[in-house]
């Protein structure tokens, strides 16, 4: 593998670490917010960042033929 290749690979992996990271902390912001009984036009802006987030995410994977499905699980403790 050359240098540059691996380098590629390296950058692609920081990005799609970096938006999963902002995925969570997007989803429980929008947990919240629903938990505190916030203003629903608040947490619809944040769900609308969650998903550009998602299709930026789903975006990079495509680049490398993979595909990722995300669902927020109900009851995490």
């Amino acid at each position: 593998m050359e240098e540059k290749e691996f380098l590629s690979y390296h950058e692609w992996g920081i990005r799609v670490s970096r938006l999963m990271e902002l995925i969570a902390m997007t989803n429980r912001t929008i947990q919240v917010h629903k938990e505190g009984g916030d203003s629903p036009l608040y947490i619809k802006q944040y769900e609308e960042l969650l998903e550009e987030h998602k299709i930026e995410l789903n975006e990079l994977m495509q680049v490398m033929g993979l595909s990722v499905q995300l669902s927020t699980l109900k009851n995490v403790a």
